[in-house]
């Protein structure tokens, strides 16, 4: 029997530096919202999102990224006064039950402050409601900060064809809401 589509509730929570962060699912098709945010990002912040140099976003992977179905892809936003601070998201992968891709970006001038953790724990009580068991992360190993997040959100790290692996078991706090 299917999951039924998971309820993701806006939120509000604080940054570490005290920043107010509203936290929402992306909505479905808001392609304006995507193509600016990655238009914002520098090469480096790009390329180490994508696992690649991307100058730009192609029209298959925005039709992508903005494919939310909130059962089998989920986005999350952050916003701060408005603006869009960050995205993170899940991926269930069709070749592994039980299974989401993840990732996240947070904007160049919002690194730093604990915006994508708060992206990453706002992820996980949609991913528990759809059946998921385990998160799996793909970092390019110099993304320091992203790795040193995962270690801090106890992610085992191990080095795959050039990549850093992460997983994850989602445990009963991810089910809770933020």
């Amino acid at each position: 029997m299917p999951h039924a589509t998971p309820v993701i509730p806006a939120m509000t929570a604080r940054a570490r530096d005290g920043t107010e962060v509203r936290l929402r699912p992306l909505g479905r098709g808001e392609r304006d919202l995507v193509a600016g945010f990655f238009a914002g990002l520098s090469d480096d912040s790009r390329r180490r999102r994508f696992l690649q140099p991307m100058p730009r976003l192609s029209e298959t992977m925005l039709r992508h990224l903005v494919d939310v179905d909130g059962r089998r892809h989920v986005a999350m936003v952050a916003e701060v006064d408005g603006e869009c601070a960050g995205i993170a998201r899940w991926v269930a992968m069709p070749d592994e039950p039980g299974a989401a891709e993840v990732a996240v970006t947070v904007t160049d001038r919002f690194q730093g402050r604990g915006i994508g953790r708060l992206l990453l724990d706002a992820l996980g009580p949609s991913a528990a409601r759809a059946g998921l068991a385990t998160f799996v992360y793909l970092a390019d190993p110099t993304n320091l900060p992203v790795l040193y997040l995962l270690r801090s959100l106890g992610v085992q790290l191990s080095f795959h064809d050039g990549l850093v692996q992460g997983r994850q078991r989602l445990s009963p706090r991810h089910a809770a809401v933020a």
